[in-house]
């Protein structure tokens, strides 16, 4: 299942996932990789996780975003976990309806690949569907 990471612009979203990719990124078998739009948090990582910018792609959608991400997988079996920092940054997509799309079709790769996910979203969790509640990390 995709966890969530939820809070508007300044809550610590992205402290929280630089924080749990440092510390788990010893513990898994395969490989980790942390997606952002920019170059801001490149040296907050573990050098063993891959930083990736996606506007260094020309990634500007959210079927462009899913194609860079089959991409990735397609590439490298060895990717077990895959931090991606404000989606809407990458996407454009600020809506929770599109947004939930998007979660869905992760959740998809996810059980296909063994691969896992966490996003932050810059939604309060009163703001996020009650269908996609259950996937918010506490």
């Amino acid at each position: 299942m995709v966890s969530l990471i939820c809070g508007h612009n300044g809550t610590g979203k992205t402290r929280k996932m630089v924080e749990m990719a440092n510390s788990e990124v010893d513990k898994i078998k395969g490989k980790m990789v942390f997606i952002e739009a920019n170059n801001k948090h490149i040296h907050d990582l573990n050098y063993n996780v891959r930083y990736v910018n996606t506007k260094e792609y020309g990634i500007t959608n959210e079927e462009q975003f899913h194609g860079f991400v089959c991409g990735m997988l397609a590439t490298d079996y060895d990717i077990e976990k895959v931090f991606i920092d404000g989606l809407y940054k990458i996407t454009k997509v600020m809506d929770e309806e599109k947004t939930k799309l998007i979660i869905d079709k992760l959740e998809q790769l996810e059980a296909k690949f063994e691969v896992k996910f966490v996003i932050s979203l810059n939604f309060d969790l009163e703001d996020i569907p009650e269908s996609m509640r259950d996937k918010v990390y506490a």
